[in-house]
């Protein structure tokens, strides 16, 4: 049975004040749930400090901190990136491909595909994004062909420990997400392409008040979560209402 996890995106946000009072928050709040797998991921920036003061890897098996992007070379002229060498000392995981980066910033398939190889050879889980920007009767197979170049090359090894985020472009900050049923149906499609071990993600609006219904569904195994991450008690309710799923289930 595959963990259910929750990651929190917290964007261009918090000061250093605010991300770590925030991380001490959710440390203390999620503490004693130990179902569940939860990963923070706060600005770049913030990393070192809430890795050594307040996340610090090991401390609390369940609790973890996350890149929100990372380049895929090693060291280098790159002004403003961060190498996946620099990540692997403060965080275990990182997003790739969320939708503000492929839409702000360009970035397309074929890079992201760069980046989550340079992530597992570091020793980073990628937390990898997908979704449409319209929804329409071709989305499944729009998403396939794109998942197809993201994911090129990746051992089975590698597939079993990827995690996917289904995120439709056009449920993101919009407050309405896409139905429990609707996310069941594109995750069990992006599956065929994935493994029965792979953990896939629904994001898009998901609250402390939809995410019950998203997480019964049996191909989503958690939330990547934007606005509602960055709300301390928000942010807890859902994760301990994956916490109360999970020890249900048995």
């Amino acid at each position: 049975m595959r963990t259910t996890l929750i990651a929190g995106n917290w964007k261009m946000n918090t000061t250093l004040a605010d991300a770590h009072t925030l991380a001490l928050g959710v440390r203390d709040g999620v503490e004693h749930l130990d179902h569940i797998q939860v990963v923070l991921c706060p600005p770049t920036i913030w990393l070192t400090e809430l890795a050594h003061e307040a996340i610090a890897p090991g401390r609390m098996p369940h609790l973890h901190l996350g890149a929100q992007n990372l380049y895929f070379e090693e060291k280098g002229a790159f002004t403003g990136e961060t190498s996946p060498l620099m990540v692997k000392e403060v965080a275990e995981y990182t997003i790739v491909g969320h939708s503000e980066r492929t839409h702000v910033f360009g970035e397309t398939a074929e890079l992201c595909n760069k980046k989550v190889k340079a992530a597992f050879a570091a020793g980073i889980t990628p937390i990898l994004c997908i979704g449409e920007d319209v929804q329409s009767e071709t989305s499944k197979e729009e998403l396939g062909k794109v998942l197809e170049v993201m994911i090129e090359g990746l051992t089975e090894d590698q597939l079993k420990q990827l995690v996917v985020a289904y995120e439709p472009v056009w449920a993101i900050g919009s407050g309405t997400p896409a139905t429990p049923e609707y996310a069941q149906e594109i995750c069990e499609h992006l599956r065929q392409w994935l493994t029965s071990d792979t953990h896939i993600l629904y994001g898009g609006s998901a609250n402390e008040e939809n995410a019950k219904a998203f997480l019964q569904q049996s191909d989503v195994d958690g939330l990547l979560i934007g606005g509602v991450s960055l709300k301390l008690q928000p942010f807890l309710s859902v994760c301990t209402q994956a916490n109360d799923l999970h020890i249900s289930s048995y």
